[in-house]
């Protein structure tokens, strides 16, 4: 948080792992407040090479500049909270499976009747059509899907592609295209006054490296 080009920018964020917080970090990094929400036992991400319990360097680097909110959103309790900070929230982040969003009443349709011009970005392995919609999915799974990792050239002595292991790139680049879709709803906002849904996916990212 603090001054920058998004300050006074409010985001709330439902993400985990890689893509979705890297996403909101550059977002808090232009000074964008930003109220990550997390399960009771935290985020898988908390346990990557921990330093001490439930704190590692991987979750520090991307989740700094946050604030925490601990909400279990499987209880009605806990999404009254989120419905009662949405009207004061400008973007909302996520990068659940496509189904659990409506099942824990934090879709788009939801979020968007108790603030019209919300920006809802959201993020998913192989979108939101097509046969593989509803498939969750990581980096891997993505280099996979894309071809990303055959083209690296990186074999097994049984012939099989290895996966691009230097860093998560789907994932990270995914992180910023969510970012630069943010601003670019943010920007059409201010001129328009309406909101946007944003979406993006890991295996979109991935194709646009081939």
């Amino acid at each position: 948080m603090g001054s920058g080009p998004l300050d006074g920018i409010k985001v709330l964020e439902f993400t985990q792992i890689l893509a979705g917080p890297s996403a909101c970090a550059h977002l808090a990094d232009m000074g964008a407040e930003v109220i990550k929400v997390e399960p009771p036992g935290g985020e898988p991400w908390r346990v990557a090479q921990e330093f001490i319990p439930g704190e590692s360097k991987w979750f520090h680097q991307l989740n700094r500049g946050k604030q925490s909110l601990v909400l279990k959103l499987d209880e009605p309790e806990a999404q009254e909270i989120v419905h009662r900070l949405v009207p004061e929230v400008d973007v909302v982040v996520i990068n659940y499976r496509p189904d659990v969003a409506a099942r824990l009443k934090i879709d788009y349709d939801s979020l968007s009747a108790l603030r019209p011009d919300l920006i809802y970005v959201d993020n998913t392995a192989f979108g939101r059509q097509g046969p593989w919609e509803h498939r969750p999915g990581y980096d891997i799974v993505a280099q996979a899907a894309s071809g990303l990792m055959a083209s690296e050239g990186k074999v097994s002595l049984e012939g099989q592609p290895q996966m691009i292991a230097s860093t998560a790139l789907a994932d990270y680049a995914t992180g910023l295209a969510m970012a630069w879709g943010t601003c670019g709803a943010l920007f059409h906002r201010e001129r328009t006054g309406e909101g946007q849904y944003v979406e993006s996916t890991l295996l979109q990212t991935a194709m646009f490296f081939q």
